[in-house]
Order: C-alpha cells, then sequence, then structure tokens
C-alpha cells in the first residue's frame, strides 16, 4: 500500500510538471510567433533588431539631416589664427629627433642615433625623456660609464623637480 501510494504521488508530480512546462513553452512560442515591426535604417543593430539590407531615400535624408542637426550643435568652426594657434599638423622638432633616432637604431645605427640624441640632449638638457633615450643606448653600446653619468643627470633633474 505504502508504495502504491508513492508510486500514485510520483506520477501525479510528474503530470503537472509535464503540464506546467508544456504551457510555459507554448506561451513563450506565442509571443516569439508576433511579428517584428520592421525597424528604420538608423536603429542600432543589435540581438532584435536588423538593419535592413537597403536604406530608402528617406533613410538617407534622415542620415544628412542628423548630421547637420549635430555639426549645428556641437561642431566648432575655427577661424584662421585659431588654426595656426592649433598647428598644422607637422611634427615638432623634438618628435623629428625621435623618428631620426628611431630609424638609425632600426638600422643598426646605434653611433649616429647617439649621435642625434647628444646633440638634442645639448640644446635641451632638462628633457628627461631624451636623456634616458640616451643613456639606454649608451648601455647597449657598452658605453656603460657614460649611460651613468646621463643617469644621474636624470636623477639630479628629478631631485630638483621635486
Amino acid at each position: 500500500m505504502r508504495y502504491a501510494m508513492a508510486f500514485l504521488l510520483a506520477a501525479l508530480c510528474l503530470t503537472a510538471g509535464a503540464i506546467a512546462t508544456f504551457v510555459h513553452i507554448s506561451s513563450v512560442s506565442l509571443v516569439a510567433a508576433q511579428p517584428v515591426a520592421q525597424p528604420t535604417a538608423d536603429t542600432v543593430p543589435g540581438s532584435v533588431v536588423a538593419t535592413p539590407v537597403m536604406p530608402t531615400a528617406a533613410d538617407y535624408a534622415r542620415y544628412a539631416e542628423a548630421d547637420r542637426l549635430w555639426r549645428e550643435r556641437h561642431a566648432k568652426q575655427y577661424s584662421i589664427s585659431e588654426l595656426r594657434a592649433r598647428g598644422d599638423g607637422k611634427r615638432t622638432a623634438r618628435e623629428t629627433m625621435q623618428d631620426r633616432v628611431f630609424m638609425l637604431t632600426r638600422r643598426g645605427d646605434r653611433a649616429g642615433a647617439i649621435v642625434q640624441l647628444e646633440q638634442w640632449v645639448r640644446g635641451h638638457p632638462r628633457d628627461k625623456q631624451s636623456l634616458l633615450s640616451l643613456a639606454r643606448l649608451l648601455n647597449e653600446v657598452g658605453r656603460t660609464n657614460d649611460a651613468v653619468a646621463r643617469y644621474r643627470e636624470i636623477l639630479a633633474l628629478h631631485d630638483r623637480t621635486n
């Protein structure tokens, strides 16, 4: 009798669980089966939203209008004097020197790179990064005494600024 009751209770629980699962699957499939409205071309693509393959002329007109509005609100019109103050995009003297040193070291001409850096450091004795690059190159070449002297210059500059 006890086993019959346990069997009946187990069968009842399994049936109730199966019915609940079926109801859940049916309701989820009904929600998924509902037609999704086609998004406009300016929506962000994601897992739910797909961008149309062929934007229409109206989509391009909306893009142009949104771009115009953004430029009016955010883009700054610069005067000639402001553009000159910002620079013309050319490299600074320091960046040009760094480019030359990089190319010389890449070619294996460490002596030429050391000459370039020593000329720069002579004119700019407070440039810590150039001093450090020079010290590293001197150390790589085997001129450890000169490298140690440059490292000491860097430490002295650091102590003066702090």
